[in-house]
């Protein structure tokens, strides 16, 4: 590697890699027990195997993200990554949160507590004080590498990482909104769920992909970045818009 900092993105993947087996796991699981419902019911009930196996592969994805922004950004601004120690501190708030998601849902702590129950949302049951911790590792990673763009060198790739890694974290803030209105409330949770996965992903696998063809075929700079920008200007319309096809109901 080019510089030490990109060390830091092994643990983030090998962080990852266990969630990916775990969800896999879950999902063979739960996959054999719609053909033998009995399968592991006093172990592991299907709600909760469930819940467990979308929200391993919502965190590998996240931390997939994080560990290939901090193994590109020092290649692509030209400069360390500004601090290795808020990178460690983050990974260690989201394994400590992926953790307390897995006591809470497997023992039912703290049932019908506001703040520390599961909220029975789907893939935003997480208990409040883990999307907390999520927000709070969010702006910790969103700091550090603003800060290692901004005294770098600015391209193309790290622009549009940054608006993605920067949306990621701003529309997660939809899921501590829990109105009592049905109709608002999947407003919100499709705020979430949608403008993630159609939106601000697109944009985070956009300069991923844009790197990516830049190492491995060498071809020129000017062109992928400007068919990054197409690609990304797509997207970011037709996830914004498709948004409303979950919406027809409400009018």
């Amino acid at each position: 590697m080019k510089y030490q900092t990109q060390k830091i993105a092994l643990a983030y993947f090998l962080v990852a890699m266990a969630l990916f087996a775990v969800q896999v796991s879950l999902g063979l699981v739960l996959g054999w027990i719609y053909v033998d419902g009995n399968f592991l019911s006093e172990i592991l009930p299907f709600n909760i195997g469930r819940m467990l196996h979308t929200n391993s592969l919502i965190v590998w994805l996240l931390l997939g993200f994080f560990g290939a922004a901090y193994y590109l950004l020092p290649e692509e601004s030209e400069r360390e990554i500004y601090s290795p120690m808020l990178a460690w501190i983050q990974l260690a708030i989201f394994v400590l949160g992926t953790a307390g998601v897995v006591v809470t849902y497997f023992f039912n702590l703290f049932e019908g507590n506001f703040l520390l129950g599961k909220q029975g949302r789907e893939f935003l049951e997480q208990p409040l004080w883990v999307k907390g911790g999520i927000v709070v590792a969010a702006l910790i990673f969103l700091f550090n590498v603003s800060m290692t763009v901004l005294s770098g060198r600015k391209t193309a790739i790290t622009n549009i990482l940054l608006l993605g890694l920067w949306g990621l974290a701003l529309l997660f803030l939809f899921a501590f909104v829990n109105p009592s209105n049905l109709a608002l409330d999947k407003m919100y949770w499709w705020y979430v769920v949608h403008l993630w996965v159609e939106g601000t992903w697109e944009l985070i696998m956009a300069s991923i992909l844009a790197y990516l063809m830049l190492k491995l075929t060498g071809v020129d700079r000017e062109v992928v970045e400007k068919w990054l920008y197409v690609i990304v200007a797509a997207a970011l319309f037709s996830g914004i818009l498709g948004t409303g096809h979950h919406y027809y109901w409400i009018g």
